[in-house]
């Protein structure tokens, strides 16, 4: 929505007459300030388009590093060029901040013994980091090894070592890492595990390798290693010979992708800026069904897309605000905040020029919690900047009137939000920051956190009140402290 010619002038008449105002008192006193008419330009009709778009099939869940997560990145990019909305300078691409990911695929593993094929899971599997190697018909030797026997003194240089279980109850088990790195030492190409009862034992690792793992490039504290298999001695029963045998493997499984922040930017009259963000990543499929991530984090995203519009409105039209205005939409937050670690890392603008990061992270959905939806968690408001926390219950309590909710923002809190979204690697450079949170559902991670189910009041509520909180940090001549 457009503001008209009329409230245009009207603005301009109340921007000429207007007194600043003392730090820790808000611009916002006034029904009808420029904060509140462009506050107003937020639309739920916005808010649904864009995150229908968001969270469609089509995008396929945004999981980070897949074709989804780079079209959604795209939606973005184009919605700060439809509103001539600026790129950081600084970017090498316009509007796109990439960095690496290493990705751990162990579904990608093949093993073969004495020509005949192993089927992944059912008859075996891989774990750790095992190194990218492939290896065609290489000698087999079998081994023992325990904590009261070790293998006999050889070089196993070339050779793949079979180990023979243990079945002695009362001897203490030797790690695996433990007898990969001895063989390894010894000149083995890849360790094979036989394991009895395999269909019922590792049940959760099974599980948990069905899917590709993912690290911030470079931030592995592990090792690479040789392949380690471990596969059901029925199958291997099945195919060893009692001569000479051999075996065939690929564990090409490690391979470096790229995700991307996109960026957009309103500057200011001075070098200081107002971060906003919000992770538009989300986790893909879930045992082929799409998790379209519209609460988590959908919402946020299209939250951000909203604030940057009104924003790039007020400043066309004659608001410049006092410091630059930064909206950042992170990937790779389901990973392990990837994106904000990457940013924080390798900001765009000085960090000490950065003033607060105001991140909004799952508000269109109401919670277990409360009997009705006229409320929102705020997050670390008062950890770092008094400041801040009082101009965020100002404009709330003048504007916005959310039953504002601090669970959450205990230091004791089990649940640890504070460390679990992207405003934590703000935080941790002493950047002042506020998380916005709708809480808990019953869809939280799941294929069906869908578009239908979003309260669009409530997002457009928390998104007038990001906003408005977002304008008097951005406009006001001091710097909160």
């Amino acid at each position: 929505m457009e503001i008209s010619k009329y409230y245009y002038l009207l603005i301009i008449a109340m921007a000429s007459s207007c007194v600043v105002l003392k730090p820790k008192t808000t611009q916002l006193k006034t029904p009808q300030s420029p904060a509140q008419l462009y506050s107003n330009t937020i639309s739920i009709a916005d808010l649904k388009e864009y995150l229908k778009k968001l969270s469609s099939d089509e995008f396929e869940g945004r999981e980070t590093t897949t074709k989804g997560q780079k079209m959604a990145a795209t939606y973005i990019k184009n919605h700060f060029l439809k509103y001539n909305i600026s790129s950081p300078r600084r970017l090498k691409t316009p509007y796109f901040q990439k960095f690496p990911v290493q990705v751990l695929d162990l579904s990608s593993v093949g093993l073969s013994i004495n020509g005949t094929k192993l089927n992944f899971l059912e008859e075996f599997y891989s774990f750790g980091l095992p190194v990218n190697c492939s290896y065609s018909r290489k000698q087999i030797v079998l081994q023992e090894y325990s904590s009261t026997q070790k293998p006999k003194e050889e070089n196993f240089k070339g050779k793949v070592v079979l180990l023979l279980n243990d079945t002695n109850e009362h001897v203490k088990p030797v790690s695996w890492r433990k007898k990969i790195n001895y063989f390894s030492l010894k000149g083995a190409l890849a360790v094979i595990l036989q394991k009895p009862n395999y269909k019922n034992t590792d049940l959760r690792i099974k599980d948990q390798i069905i899917k590709p793992y993912m690290k911030v490039h470079g931030n592995q504290k592990s090792k690479a290693h040789i392949p380690f298999f471990i596969v059901d001695d029925l199958s291997l029963s099945r195919v060893l010979k009692d001569g000479a045998n051999t075996t065939t493997f690929s564990a090409q499984t490690s391979k470096t992708k790229y995700a991307e922040n996109v960026l957009g930017f309103i500057p200011g009259k001075t070098d200081e800026l107002v971060a906003i963000s919000a992770h538009y990543d989300h986790l893909g499929y879930d045992n082929g069904q799409i998790c379209n991530g519209a609460d988590d984090d959908g919402s946020g995203t299209s939250s951000l897309m909203s604030i940057a519009k009104s924003f790039k409105l007020a400043h066309d039209e004659g608001f410049v605000p006092q410091r630059g205005i930064l909206f950042l939409a992170f990937s790779g937050e389901e990973k392990g905040l990837f994106g904000s670690k990457y940013y924080t890392e390798n900001p765009a603008f000085p960090l000490i020029k950065t003033v607060v990061d105001l991140n909004i992270d799952m508000v269109g959905r109401n919670d277990t919690l409360h009997d009705n939806n006229n409320y929102i968690y705020l997050i670390g408001s008062d950890r770092i900047s008094k400041d801040l926390h009082s101009i965020s219950e100002e404009v709330n309590n003048e504007n916005i009137f959310f039953n504002l909710d601090y669970t959450y923002n205990k230091k004791d809190d089990p649940n640890r939000f504070y460390e679990r979204s992207d405003h934590y690697n703000f935080a941790k450079n002493n950047i002042p920051v506020i998380f916005y949170f709708g809480g808990m559902h019953e869809d939280y991670h799941k294929p069906t956190d869908d578009f239908e189910k979003i309260d669009f009041p409530k997002l457009a509520k928390v998104t007038r009140y990001v906003f408005l909180t977002a304008w008097e940090l951005a406009y006001r001549k001091e710097r909160i402290k």
